[in-house]
């Protein structure tokens, strides 16, 4: 019995120094020193670095489109669709890690913008229909006495950061479910526990 005891004893300390010993791999970001960072932090700072872009690019196809006769709401989709893959390469890179395999990634990430772009389309053309931008510029001027330099129709600005907001969040709190660091799939295996009871 003693024996038999003290092979178990063995067997288990062996498996906890395994365990202890078995390295940890982080995500791979575009630097290792934004491991640093808190991924909140990393998160936050990846949202507004991508909004930006999307912004930038945004604004830029509204008033090229839209005196085309495209609406904002349309015009807010398609380039929402393209931008999938940019912001996915984006979060990947600073927040969750490259993937091993990128395109399951970002098939599992697609319908997080899918949803976002959905949302987003419908509140821009809300916006936009309500004339969202030229109550924010006559609410500046009534209220804060600000006259605009030049009243212009195009773009969206304002109704554009309501929709970052909303988006933004609604990204967040799935992107964290889906992008969640998953248990280790390759364990050390624990040697099987003798029962002295069985040995006798």
């Amino acid at each position: 019995k003693n024996n038999l005891l003290f092979e178990d004893e063995k067997a288990t300390a062996i498996f906890t120094i395994a365990i202890m010993s078995t390295p940890f791999s982080q995500p791979k970001l575009i630097h290792e020193s934004l491991h640093n960072i808190s991924q909140s932090i990393r998160f936050l700072a990846n949202g507004v670095l991508g909004q930006a872009i999307f912004m930038v690019g945004y604004n830029v196809s509204v008033a090229h489109f839209e005196p085309l006769g495209y609406p904002a709401s349309t015009i807010y989709a398609v380039f929402y669709l393209l931008y999938i893959p940019v912001g996915h390469a984006l979060t990947s890179m600073f927040v969750f890690g490259w993937p091993e395999d990128y395109l399951p990634s970002l098939a599992a990430n697609a319908p997080i913008g899918l949803t976002a772009m959905a949302i987003g389309s419908m509140l821009t053309g809300f916006l936009s229909k309500v004339g969202f931008d030229a109550m924010v510029e006559d609410w500046k001027e009534s209220f804060l006495g600000i006259v605009p330099s030049q009243k212009s129709e195009e773009g969206e600005f304002y109704a554009s950061l309501v929709v970052m907001v909303v988006t933004g969040v609604w990204c967040y709190v799935l992107s964290l479910y889906v992008n969640s660091a998953k248990p280790e799939d390759k364990e050390v295996a624990k040697p099987a526990m003798k029962d002295p009871a069985k040995e006798l």
